[in-house]
């Protein structure tokens, strides 16, 4: 028995919605799907070859992984949908989504990857939120997989969703899924009230004024 690891990601599971704190984002899971202890890749290594894209980038975690319960199925053979996080080290722009897929299926490509790409991103709107989309087959694990890759951008991090499995009927099964993500907009910090404090008065008040004091009184901080 191994952690799942849901709650020290920031996630809960209430009625088959999955909740995550910290990344702020919410989205339905299929019934009775179960939660795999997460496996973190290593983190990536900043090369001088690399685009400008991977120099910032570096895996931060697994968030969740969650497969059909079907025991008596390999893994390979079950659907399954992954959710990674990766920390850039600079600043995102309205790209930074589209160029690390563009990336990915470039970097596939010459290092002769078991993946095929099929297409170029491409930008969908999930609930009024901009995702950029690369629709994939992985042979990684002996037999085909099917796979659609979703990234975002939230400030620093570049979430991504990954519906695996085994068949392109599995990748519709699960669109009821991704279709319900939900990002609720974060609320914007309420402009200060406090007010500048005033200066002190200089008026005397009305009462007998001590003699002058040759002690140098301490400097206001």
């Amino acid at each position: 028995m191994r952690p799942t690891g849901l709650a020290a990601n920031g996630g809960t599971i209430s009625h088959d919605v999955y909740t995550n704190s910290i990344y702020g984002f919410s989205l339905k899971l299929p019934p009775g799907w179960a939660v795999v202890p997460p496996q973190d890749p290593n983190s990536l290594q900043s090369e001088s070859s690399q685009p400008e894209i991977m120099k910032k980038a570096q895996i931060v975690r697994t968030i969740l992984v969650v497969t059909e319960n079907a025991p008596m199925k390999k893994s390979f053979q079950r659907k399954s949908i992954q959710i990674f996080a990766t920390r850039l080290l600079g600043t995102t722009s309205e790209n930074t989504p589209q160029d690390y897929l563009a990336f990915s299926e470039r970097n596939a490509k010459e290092k002769n990857m078991p993946v095929e790409y099929l297409g170029d991103p491409t930008e969908v709107d999930i609930n009024g939120q901009k995702l950029w989309k690369l629709s994939s087959t992985d042979s990684s694990q002996g037999a085909a997989q099917h796979v659609d890759q979703y990234v975002i951008a939230r400030g620093a991090i570049l979430v991504q969703f990954m519906l695996v499995s085994p068949d392109e009927a599995g990748l519709k099964d699960m669109q009821p899924s991704i279709q319900s993500l939900q990002f609720p907009t974060v609320p914007k910090k309420p402009a200060s009230t406090a007010k500048k404090k005033k200066p002190a008065s200089t008026t005397t008040p009305n009462k007998t004024v001590p003699p002058a004091s040759t002690t140098t009184p301490p400097a206001n901080n």
